[in-house]
């Protein structure tokens, strides 16, 4: 079995300017009683939990644990604002995902930097979660920001979980997860659909698209096989 891991944010699909400053802002002043917003620090690949850490801490009100009330309540101001301003998805991702999806020998999964109910909020706007569910549970299968502070720990929970049989592909659009994937010599495909450019990812793979467009979908999905049968 190859697992497919997917970004989220600007990997699938984009979120529309000021949503998640704005939607955060009501999170930390409703949980925390601050003035702030996660776009105060560099959030690109940043896990929910971390960029909740560190934007308290920039601030000047630490805290040691995050409770889930903080994630509930960003996850609903979210998926209020999509009511109004849903999801970009981004090119060629649905296909690239229907193709996967009809493969046997692939199991695709999150690794994403949002808590749960964000990742829920984002993909059912986007008509994405179909492609995430765990057909027993009904719940999104992968790995979330609430689970550790750091990006390249959500791996680590990954491989707790993983047999000696599994092989694993990462999608991803940043410099973060490009490192994760260097961290841990998992292969990885990226895309230039964030902030950061084609020569920005290059040194993390050969495999670097600018977006899934076009039939460029196609050689994702082959490239995906290709490390299935090696």
């Amino acid at each position: 079995m190859i697992h497919v891991l997917v970004d989220i944010d600007e990997t699938m699909l984009s979120v529309g300017e000021g949503i998640n400053a704005k939607t955060s802002s009501v999170m930390f002043k409703k949980v925390f009683g601050v003035d702030a917003h996660e776009e105060m620090i560099n959030n690109v690949g940043k896990t929910e939990m971390g960029i909740i850490l560190e934007v308290l801490e920039k601030v000047h009100s630490p805290v040691k644990e995050i409770s889930e009330e903080a994630y509930r309540v960003w996850a609903q101001a979210m998926s209020e604002q999509f009511i109004d301003h849903p999801v970009k998805v981004l090119p060629g991702i649905p296909e690239f995902l229907t193709t996967l999806s009809n493969n046997p020998n692939v199991k695709l999964s999150l690794l994403t930097g949002n808590s749960p109910e964000r990742a829920e909020a984002k993909l059912k706007s986007g008509n994405l979660d179909r492609f995430f569910r765990n057909p027993s549970s009904g719940q999104l299968t992968g790995v979330f920001g609430n689970m550790a502070p750091k990006r390249d720990q959500l791996f680590d929970i990954i491989k707790q979980q993983a047999t000696s049989e599994d092989k694993f592909v990462i999608v991803d659009d940043s410099v973060i997860g490009g490192e994760m994937a260097q961290t841990h010599n998992i292969p990885i495909i990226m895309v230039a659909t964030g902030r950061a450019t084609e020569e920005q990812l290059k040194p993390f793979t050969s495999h670097v698209f600018p977006d899934f467009g076009g039939y460029r979908w196609q050689e994702a999905v082959s490239l995906v096989e290709t490390i299935a049968n090696q």
